[in-house]
């Protein structure tokens, strides 16, 4: 069984990563090239054309779709009879743009560029075209084109804002907010841009700028269901997660489609240990976001915090389901299976997959070389834990665990070494104490060892590996009391480690408690038929 919380495996979730939060659903997919579509519907237009007639009532009420069908099939029959009209192909491109046609945009909108190099506004909008292909470089290369051939371009600072904030990387958010702010300059009255500069401001730690554009916001949209979530945020930034949930909570309740407000609410309440409000708030998104890998997964991680074991596995297999080279939901299961005790070698299979799929993830390694361990496999578990020790410096748990998985290999050597780095490095934790308890048990010094492992058990009352280690000291300077103690404590933290129920056992029978000592040693034999008969299942 693996003592360690499973919510250490949503830790890859990145609370600054808001990049496609400000704006719900599909919504915020599509407005870009909404917003470019209609520009060009007025660039297209003489600044010095009359008004046209006023549109019929049919036409008023036509959906943008509908309307961006027309535009295409109007563009379409201008270029039968002038295949280089640059407006024609402009206008074609970016209704196709708009209707997700994203190839045939690239095409329409590389050809009006090359007919008209020096407009700004055809550069930024092939810029899109390449961004929704996914070649972000040659994106943000061409976005630089147009910002240069016109600075005053709303679209093309504001667009390449959004490239760069959207690409990350600490080093281009002086960048990112200085076209934000200058696509601000050019017109004010976008506060969509508002959103985009809190969020590089928050990802630069900037929280009084990021408050002063909120300010803004305030104002110009009180009752907009982002601005609830932007203050959330912020709340959330400055470690005031009450009131974070509370904004949160209103936001979703203004905007229930506002997905990534429910997925912050959800981990605010994490970060909480607040396992059944957040249940209850990955639930609703899950059901609102059903084929969200994320959703299920985050919902699984939290049903197996909250105790609900078979639900957890249920939705983590679901989440498989959705995207079976989910990483993250690999790792989940095989820790939900090594939490049972009778399927590490399924636990095992499913860790494996989550290295395969992602090896640099330390707790798909360290998770990993934690069933190795219980499938007395050593070798594979000391390679595992070397490789998330490398991952993860400063994780002292898994530093204890490689040296324990080199005292089991044999090398004892080794084993001392890492001790003696865990108790220099972190001597103060838990898992401190316990390397320097290892350490000094080594070295032969017991009663010193006792000090540190009890030290252990008081910083980590339910840590099965400090109760263990205690119950062996004892037993060392032949204190079977106290070892029975230890070792009561141990195995009924993790009832399936047959070496723990074995000096148990041998602990009762130094004390003539006989029959106490049979119930533990036919619990060895148990567990030991189980072990066997597992791994030729396997």
């Amino acid at each position: 069984m693996l003592g360690a919380s499973a919510v250490a495996v949503i830790t890859n979730i990145d609370p600054l990563d808001d990049s496609n939060k400000q704006m719900p659903g599909n919504f915020l997919v599509k407005t870009l090239a909404l917003g470019l579509y209609c520009s060009a519907i007025v660039l297209a237009q003489s600044p010095s054309s009359s008004p046209g007639p006023e549109r019929s009532h049919v036409e008023r009420f036509t959906t943008v779709e509908t309307r961006a069908e027309r535009t295409e099939a109007e563009a379409s029959k201008k270029l039968v009879s002038n295949p280089n009209d640059a407006d024609a192909l402009n206008l074609r491109g970016l209704a196709r743009l708009f209707l997700g046609h994203y190839q045939e945009a690239q095409e329409d909108l590389t050809r009006a560029v090359a007919i008209k190099p020096d407009n700004s506004s055809y550069q930024t909008n092939l810029a899109s075209a390449l961004w929704k292909l996914g070649r972000a470089a040659e994106a943000i290369e061409v976005s630089y084109v147009a910002v240069k051939l016109d600075t005053n371009n709303f679209n093309a600072h504001y667009q390449l804002g959004r490239f760069l904030l959207s690409v990350g990387g600490r080093e281009r958010l002086d960048e990112t907010i200085q076209h934000l702010r200058r696509a601000l300059e050019i017109d004010a009255r976008h506060y969509e841009v508002r959103f985009d500069l809190i969020t590089a401001y928050r990802a630069l730690g900037d929280t009084a700028h990021a408050a002063s554009q909120l300010d803004f916001l305030w104002d110009a949209r009180p009752s907009d269901a982002r601005v609830f979530y932007a203050n959330a945020l912020l709340a959330s930034d400055r470690g005031d997660l009450h009131a974070a949930i509370k904004d949160f909570g209103e936001a979703v309740r203004r905007d229930p489609k506002l997905f990534s407000a429910w997925q912050d609410l959800g981990v605010a309440y994490v970060k909480l240990k607040r396992w059944p409000e957040a249940v209850q708030t990955f639930g609703e998104f899950s059901r609102l976001r059903p084929d969200s890998v994320e959703a299920a997964y985050l919902l699984a991680v939290s049903l197996f915090n909250g105790g609900r074991v078979e639900d957890a596995e249920k939705e983590v297999r679901r989440a498989l389901g959705i995207d079976a080279g989910a990483a993250e939901a690999h790792t989940l299961l095989g820790v939900i299976l090594a939490s049972r005790g009778n399927a590490n070698a399924e636990a095992s299979e499913s860790l494996i997959q989550a290295v395969a799929l992602n090896p640099k993830s330390f707790d798909a390694q360290f998770y990993l070389g934690r069933v190795q361990y219980a499938l007395k496999d050593y070798a594979a578990a000391v390679k595992s834990l070397k490789v998330a020790v490398d991952l993860g410096p400063g994780q002292a748990e898994a530093r204890f665990f490689l040296g324990t998985a080199l005292e089991a290999a044999g090398d004892s050597t080794a084993a001392l070494k890492v001790y003696q780095q865990l108790a220099d490095k972190d001597s103060q934790s838990a898992m401190g104490q316990l390397g320097l308890g290892a350490l000094l048990l080594k070295q032969g010094k017991s009663e010193e060892a006792i000090t540190a492992l009890r030290r252990a058990t008081n910083l980590e009352p339910n840590n099965f590996e400090g109760y263990w280690a205690l119950g062996r000291a004892f037993m060392l300077v032949q204190h079977f009391n106290e070892a029975v103690e230890s070792l009561t404590k141990a195995v009924s933290l993790v009832p399936n480690r047959s070496e723990a129920h074995y000096q148990l056992g041998l602990a009762l029978t130094r004390l003539g408690r006989t029959e106490e000592a049979k119930r533990e040693f036919a619990v060895v034999d148990r567990l030991n038929v189980d072990f066997r008969t597992n791994k030729l299942q396997k």
